[in-house]
């Protein structure tokens, strides 16, 4: 289960290289070090005066002096009504995009459920909730315990606050005290190679340049001398073959650092090292890259536009996370237009091999889940990484393995040993993607170096609108800076299913296309949707008396009406460099982005809102509306522009001729 739906709510054939390729990536060299935070930014954060700054209705909490985690008073509630619910919070001076690390320390007295006491940070857009971070609450009796979390405040974010409470349902004794929310502090540089972008592996002919991102974040107390960067490529003997020196004013918040290869290179192994100088003479980054010269590019891998090519084309994976792996739900999901599958319970599932047997009969690649095996990682033993490497080895061999998946959700702090799974993914199979999938949207770049594939969650249905989608891919895209490929994990879920206090929403068969089409517009080069096994189930909790196998055939026909629809649309989406730029208003309602296929130019448009909205833009030059109506888009135009309706959550394709 994706940790997110639990506390998000209210919440890689191995191909042994010939002699004249290469058999192993050796490690990326990255030092990780702890955030730097920022000050406190709760007001009366011990509840020392009172109830001050804070938001407590009336005849529910108090504070008390004599129960104290420090100083001398705490926030003190109890609650006997099971059918009361009440929260106490405070705004919080925070911006769009910053990272917040909070928690508080918490005391129960019979606390009942499986939920209990804790906090919340969540964001409202103009008074409509957007998302939020929930971490695990406590119940029971228990002295002093400290509840954790970390949450990115979204990008179209208006106001955020924290919040105390009991969770929803739940009567107890709690006692609050301590409460920070921090914001973490970006380092003063990070640097991100962008090509060569698939593990720094070119084939010998590759004579395109190569090229860094460089983000400077200035210290206010540096001088006005300039940021020094130094890249050096050397080979095996430790020889510089190449070296450049650039500086760049400490003002500059971005800088690009291209390089002309040496040409000709021979087959082998080179580093390719890179050190960044701040104002004050100190070396703040060293980055250290293995460059590999190949006679042939592996079996899979990412091209420089981000999309997957397996055996020398370009794939789309379209595909879902599923728990039934039996022929039966495998000729459902391929029959259902899917090409790819990622199930949880492999990792270590009874006989894997013919798991991927069973997936090969129905033409399905595999992403191959390894994901729960770090050490300590929900009890995991000390050797899960150890365990990992054997179903490396097992699996890399099979054909129709797509990648590995590697992270769910896992935070920061996870990231040396997210590290050193993707070192030993890369040295025991150099022939497929490391895939990992995130929530984490505010830093999303710390991951940049631990992956190949990177995708987020937005999971939006049932909440005001949809435009979390395009939101959260947009972010993706721009945290892979063009280096990874995106795929992304639209929802099919009912978040009811994980929740008994939400409203019952499963994803329509317009919800599910709005989702793609955003995705689509916005740059993903994959779809992956959680989960099909979720749409097996009606309510909360998950469980045989739960499930509803008439409710899943409507909405399997769904999705799969859904898959019909963009598989018409992948073979354009995966010709790359096709996209045609439109000149569009900003702050539009309606997604929208263009496709050039040969006559015709594709419109995708997508409303995420669930209301009739429009857009007004003038044609592209040299294209034209030749039919006026297309499927649920209407179009008038007048003026010199088209106008663009689209109803509730309606999307699809509007298609141009030439003029």
């Amino acid at each position: 289960m994706k940790r997110s739906l639990l506390h998000r709510t209210q919440k890689y054939f191995y191909l042994a290289f010939s002699s004249l390729m290469v058999t192993a990536l050796p490690a990326f060299a990255q030092t990780f070090t702890q955030p730097q935070l920022g000050p406190n930014l709760v007001k009366n954060a011990g509840f020392e005066e009172g109830t001050t700054g804070w938001n407590i209705p009336a005849g529910t909490a108090k504070t008390v002096s004599d129960v104290a985690h420090s100083g001398k008073s705490s926030l003190y509630y109890s609650n006997t009504d099971a059918a009361r619910y009440k929260m106490f919070s405070q705004k919080l001076k925070v911006q769009p995009g910053q990272h917040l690390v909070f928690s508080v320390w918490v005391k129960g007295q019979n606390i009942s459920g499986k939920e209990g006491a804790g906090l919340y940070v969540q964001s409202y857009a103009n008074g409509k909730y957007i998302g939020g971070g929930f971490p695990s609450t406590i119940t029971g009796t228990y002295d002093w315990q400290q509840v954790k979390g970390e949450y990115s405040v979204p990008a179209n974010a208006t106001d955020t606050s924290v919040g105390l409470y009991l969770r929803k349902g739940i009567t107890g004794t709690a006692w609050f005290d301590d409460v920070e929310v921090r914001v973490e502090k970006p380092e003063p540089f990070a640097s991100f190679l962008k090509y060569p972008n698939y593990r720094g592996t070119i084939v010998q002919d590759d004579h395109r340049p190569w090229n860094y991102l460089v983000r400077i974040n200035a210290d206010p107390e540096w001088t006005h001398a300039p940021v020094k960067i130094s890249t050096e490529l050397t080979d095996s003997a430790g020889k510089v073959l190449l070296k450049k020196e650039n500086a760049v004013a400490s003002s500059a918040t971005t800088a690009t650092v291209t390089l002309d290869a040496p040409r000709n290179l021979p087959l082998g192994k080179y580093t390719l090292t890179q050190r960044i100088t701040d104002p004050e003479g100190e070396v703040r980054l060293t980055s250290r890259h293995t460059i590999c010269v190949v006679q042939k590019m592996p079996k899979v891998y990412i091209d420089a536009e981000g999309f997957t090519v397996v055996d020398g084309k370009r794939f789309f994976p379209l595909g879902v996370y599923l728990g039934p792996t039996s022929d039966e739900d495998l000729a459902r999901i391929s029959g259902g237009g899917f090409n790819t599958i990622l199930a949880y319970g492999y990792g270590s599932g009874k006989d894997p091999e013919a798991y991927m047997e069973r997936a090969a009969r129905h033409h399905l690649k595999v992403v191959y889940s390894v994901k729960d095996m770090y050490p300590n990682l929900r009890g995991a033993s000390p050797d899960s990484l150890e365990k990992a490497a054997g179903y490396i080895k097992m699996m890399r061999d099979k054909p129709n393995l797509l990648g590995w998946y590697t992270n769910d959700e896992l935070a920061a702090s996870w990231l040396p040993q997210l590290q050193k799974m993707y070192d030993q993914v890369k040295e025991l199979d150099p022939n497929h993607p490391a895939y990992q999938v995130l929530y984490q949207i505010g830093i999303l770049e710390k991951y940049f170096d631990v992956t190949d594939v990177l995708g987020t969650d937005p999971y939006p249905v049932g909440s005001a609108d949809l435009t979390k989608t395009s939101t959260n891919t947009r972010i993706t895209i721009s945290a892979t800076h063009g280096a990874k490929g995106v795929w992304m994990v639209p929802q099919f879920m009912d978040w009811a299913v994980y929740h008994a206090d939400r409203k019952q929403h499963p994803p329509t068969l317009d919800e599910m296309r709005n989702q793609s089409y955003q995705a689509l517009i916005n740059g993903a080069t994959g779809l992956i949707f959680y989960s099909y096994y979720d749409m097996m189930y009606e309510k909360y909790p998950r469980g045989e008396s739960t499930k509803n196998m008439e409710l899943f055939k409507k909405r399997w026909a769904d999705a799969s009406s859904m898959a019909e629809e963009i598989n018409k649309i992948i073979p354009i989406v995966l010709k790359g460099n096709n996209r045609v730029a439109l000149d569009l208003p900003k702050n539009a309602d309606v997604e929208t982005g263009a496709l050039r296929d040969g006559n015709q130019l594709l419109l995708m448009l997508a409303n995420p809102y669930y209301e009739t909205k429009s857009i007004s833009f003038a044609l592209p030059a040299g294209w034209a509306i030749k039919e006026a109506t297309q499927g649920e888009i209407k179009s008038t135009f007048a003026n010199g522009k088209a106008t663009f309706t689209l109803p509730s959550v309606g999307s699809g394709v509007f298609r141009l001729v030439r003029n």
